[in-house]
């Protein structure tokens, strides 16, 4: 059975930025290295985010809920989607694409 999605994601994630629970994942570290995004990158973005539900998927193994985030850094030249699960207490930064730039 499928967990109910939240509805606060947003401020959900924030909260959890605020407090040190934001962790990106290994797969994130790497994707974020090979995309030169950085974690401040994301921090800045979560801030004024908004939610792209349609791209919200359940994990793998069913027992979750990998919601999408959109939002641009502070510097305004990277438009970022992210991708995040909550593990209580952490939230886990799964992945971060940069939607400026093209994916070789």
């Amino acid at each position: 059975m499928m967990p109910t999605k939240r509805d606060n994601v947003i401020a959900d994630v924030i909260y959890s930025l605020e407090r040190g629970h934001l962790v990106p994942t290994f797969h994130a570290q790497e994707q974020m290295k090979k995309r030169n995004i950085l974690l401040s990158d994301i921090e800045e973005a979560l801030y004024q985010a908004q939610r792209e539900e349609a791209k919200d998927k359940p994990t793998d193994d069913g027992k979750a809920w990998k919601y999408a985030l959109r939002g641009l850094n502070e510097a305004g030249d990277k438009d970022l989607r992210i991708i995040v699960v909550f593990a209580n207490p952490k939230v886990l930064i799964i992945t971060a694409i940069d939607k400026n730039k093209k994916e070789d």
